[in-house]
């Protein structure tokens, strides 16, 4: 009996964990997210949150993530994490990091594409939108 009860215990916490992947954050006050994960149909943050989105991207292939629209109540960085790779070699990718930070309340809609910048009329490649409200 007594592994029946640790066995339930551990199935439960698999499952509460697994709940909370609607808005995964790490600390409490960041929420990330990457191209697979979708934002809720509209996120509640407080001034002071962040959310995170990183996305696999390669300079190389003239495709890069972009933010469609300007933001009013977010302070905005981007980064990019180049891959390892040996010395001197060509076309490696990375990990393109945008990092959102609640300056005041309101409403913001963050849309961000994958294209060509020199491709604009044509359908993005990828795209991820958050709603979001600020209180």
């Amino acid at each position: 009996m007594k592994g029946f009860w640790g066995v339930a215990a551990l199935l439960t916490g698999m499952i509460l964990t697994g709940c909370q992947s609607s808005s995964p954050t790490i600390d409490g006050q960041t929420h990330q997210y990457s191209v697979k994960q979708h934002c809720p149909a509209l996120m509640e943050m407080k001034v002071g949150e962040i959310v995170e989105f990183s996305a696999p991207e390669n300079p190389s292939t003239g495709y890069q993530w972009q933010l469609l629209q300007p933001l009013k109540n977010f302070k905005i960085e981007e980064t990019y994490l180049q891959n390892d790779a040996e010395e001197g070699a060509v076309g490696v990718g990375g990990t393109k990091v945008f990092r959102f930070t609640a300056l005041q309340a309101g409403h913001d809609y963050i849309e961000l594409v994958h294209i060509r910048p020199w491709e604009s009329s044509k359908q993005p490649d990828q795209q991820w939108q958050c709603r979001i409200r600020i209180s």
